[in-house]
């Protein structure tokens, strides 16, 4: 599976929707295969007739799919009750967002109160001949898709055929207008730009660059290279690497990251199921506060950390300006699995 790796512009046209699911398929697909159903009991194809149906398929911890919540809550929340509703279809990208339990915290954290659907197998993925994460399949009331729309964006474009279809069945609805971009989405408007940036990483599929230094201990890395390579993984220290991740095993370790972008996040994932705290620095030194993720927090001395208590995306850099850093991620115990980064370039333009 690929997941959505970028925000896709407007402007650029590579959001327009494009109808498509699985060769001769009509109507709403079933959801048969799944691991079970959160926020409602199964639902059928039969249950959604005269419904109008968004399917949402997403996984908590992409963050290209974080960032569309905003609209689907407002949305949800908004059209209920005019026979409107969101199948959130959630086909996991790594083993432990599979687990049923994480799916559920996700669920509650992130305040989706929607039918979601567990396609731990991907059935439902291939059955929609799905093609990546978020990917918005818009439905009207007799099952025919009218709209589908793969990565970020054209919110105001969906809530607009979403009224619009609510209307054909119902004239008289006073519906509200069409919800405002966030100002962080606003990258379609003058003066906005989009920077090339470094690639997601996953380190299922990334080679660590440093090779392993001393074959007495075949999981202790050297991390000697003067200069790093970009989208490039390194490690210090006692590690070992599962097929999806690179766990540590010790304090007085590191892994590095030279990238160029504005925004790193990172999936971790607390290995032993104990709260681990993670040091943050960048070029060097603690992130400065101005420059600092969502979940980045500071001691008196000003040393910049997460902890790492559940496994999930975490957003550790929102730098004010592009540009080229390393970034070092330092666990303060054993048990941290990095699982990925991903990155965002777009600087919104003027309100």
């Amino acid at each position: 599976m690929n997941r959505s790796l970028a925000r896709l512009l407007f402007v650029a046209g590579l959001l327009a929707g494009t109808l498509g699911l699985a060769p001769g398929v009509t109507g709403i697909p079933d959801f048969s295969g799944n691991a079970g159903w959160l926020n409602s009991p199964p639902l059928s194809a039969a249950d959604l007739r005269g419904k109008v149906v968004l399917v949402d398929f997403w996984e908590y911890t992409c963050v290209n799919c974080l960032r569309t919540l905003p609209y689907l809550r407002a949305w949800y929340k908004r059209y209920q009750g005019d026979g409107f509703v969101i199948i959130g279809v959630h086909t996991p990208e790594f083993g432990f967002s599979g687990d049923k339990s994480n799916v559920q915290a996700a669920d509650k954290r992130l305040e989706v109160d929607w039918p979601v659907v567990l396609d731990d197998k991907n059935e439902i993925w291939k059955r929609f001949d799905n093609d990546g994460w978020p990917h918005e399949y818009l439905f009207d009331q007799s099952g025919h898709l009218v709209d589908s729309v793969t990565g970020e964006g054209l919110y105001p474009q969906t809530e607009a055929k979403i009224q619009s279809l609510l209307r054909a069945q119902n004239p008289n609805l006073s519906l509200p207008p069409v919800m405002a971009l966030l100002p962080e989405d606003s990258y379609d408007k003058p003066g906005a730009l989009c920077y090339p940036k470094t690639n997601e990483v996953l380190l299922e599929s990334t080679p660590i660059s440093n090779a392993t230094a001393d074959k007495a201990f075949s999981n202790f890395y050297t991390d000697e290279d003067a200069t790093h390579k970009d989208g490039a993984v390194y490690l210090q220290g006692l590690w070992h690497l599962t097929p999806q991740a690179a766990v540590s095993e010790g304090s007085r370790t590191h892994l590095a990251l030279h990238y160029h972008a504005i925004q790193v996040v990172s999936v971790l994932a607390p290995d032993g199921g104990k709260s681990v705290r993670v040091d943050v620095t960048q070029d060097g030194a603690p992130i400065a506060k101005a420059d600092a993720g969502a979940d980045l927090h500071y001691d008196t001395d000003g040393t910049s950390y997460v902890t790492v208590d559940s496994s999930r995306e975490y957003d550790l850099v929102m730098n004010k300006k592009f540009g080229q850093h390393e970034l070092r991620l330092a666990p303060a115990a054993q048990g941290v699995g990095v699982y990925s980064f991903a990155f965002e370039s777009c600087e919104a333009g003027g309100q």
